[in-house]
């Protein structure tokens, strides 16, 4: 290898430092959309906040029967499972988002918000050393 060949494919490698990022997110994306779930387990918001309390006494008690991790009374928008397995990474530019496929998905963030979507501080700190992995291993082996 010579050194010409070697520059090159640096300054190849490092003025498109977004392609690793959208790699490093699609290779990480089942972790990311746990870390989403894990949030709601916890009846939390990407804000960190805990969702609007059920208006409910009943439903609580009935959703704490179900084994809801969620302090008592909190949403954690899971009965079948079929919203939060809706989940999917939607990639917009260098930046990416959560959303659902599910049919509830429009009901739900209008009653909740869109801050259901996203990780907040907690998980954007488990999912950034990750990220950071995967980013700097696929730049390493272009530039090899």
């Amino acid at each position: 290898m010579d050194f010409q060949g070697s520059l090159n494919r640096w300054v190849n490698a490092l003025s498109r430092p977004e392609v690793y990022f959208k790699r490093a997110i699609v290779e990480n994306q089942e972790e990311i959309l746990d870390l989403n779930i894990a949030q709601l387990d916890e009846g939390k918001d990407s804000l960190g906040n805990l969702l609007m309390e059920y208006a409910s006494e009943e439903y609580a008690q009935f959703k704490k029967a179900l084994g809801s991790k969620a302090p008592f009374g909190i949403p954690d928008l899971k009965l079948e499972g079929d919203f939060r397995e809706g989940f999917v990474l939607i990639i917009e530019g260098n930046e990416f988002r959560i959303d659902s496929t599910d049919e509830k998905a429009g009901e739900l963030a209008f009653k909740y918000g869109q801050d259901i979507y996203g990780l907040n501080e907690k998980s954007l700190g488990i999912a950034r050393p990750i990220i950071l992995e995967s980013w700097t291993r696929q730049f390493l082996n272009d530039v090899r």
